[in-house]
């Protein structure tokens, strides 16, 4: 596969948006304008001194035109079938704790996210729903989950599997005592 111009083999978060921000002619300050982050905090993400959450990682693509698919294919060109456990990227979201990401396959480019989600006992996704474009589909392996989708609860238990369109509001809940662990797959990608 070719690569863009001056990409790198295996070019870090903070070389990509320093590249895709110059290739644009868009400077620091510039940038810190449109995504509300300060100049030297961009810089320090750019130089990797900071490692910014998923949330503001968004925003900054969002404002440089690119995605964050790009940005993991970019950090590792190299197309993969096979993405070992080391390869794997964790996230987490700004404001949410005791939920843990894994992007199981965040170098495929493709139109499917493949996740593992652990949600630790008391914690949630927020009391309020949200919704995007896609689907998704989740296996809960083990634990407990209560879901609700477009304003239906359901009580998940191990081997129970949710699929439903995104675009419904959508949330969920570990009442349990044990994390809740999930395989988790989203078309239109949100990560």
């Amino acid at each position: 596969m070719p690569e863009s111009p001056g990409a790198q083999a295996s070019e870090g978060i903070g070389q990509f948006l320093r590249r895709e921000r110059l290739e644009r002619g868009i400077t620091l300050e510039k940038l810190a304008e449109k995504t509300g982050l300060s100049r030297s905090y961009l810089s320090n993400v750019e130089r990797d001194v900071n490692s910014p959450t998923i949330n503001t990682l968004r925003t900054i693509v969002d404002a440089l035109g690119t995605t964050l698919s790009r940005l993991f294919h970019a950090i590792d060109r190299e197309r993969r079938v096979v993405t070992r456990p080391d390869d794997r990227v964790e996230l987490t979201r700004a404001g949410v704790e005791g939920v843990r990401y894994a992007l199981l396959n965040p170098k495929h480019g493709g139109k499917l996210d493949l996740m593992r989600l652990e949600v630790a006992p008391g914690a949630s996704s927020g009391s309020n729903p949200h919704s995007h474009g896609g689907e998704e589909v989740g296996l809960l392996l083990s634990g407990e989950l209560d879901y609700w989708v477009d304003g239906v609860h359901y009580r998940l238990q191990p081997g129970d599997c949710v699929s439903f369109d995104s675009s419904l509001p959508h949330r969920y809940s570990n009442p349990g005592d044990i994390p809740a662990v999930c395989v988790w797959a989203e078309t239109t990608p949100a990560f």
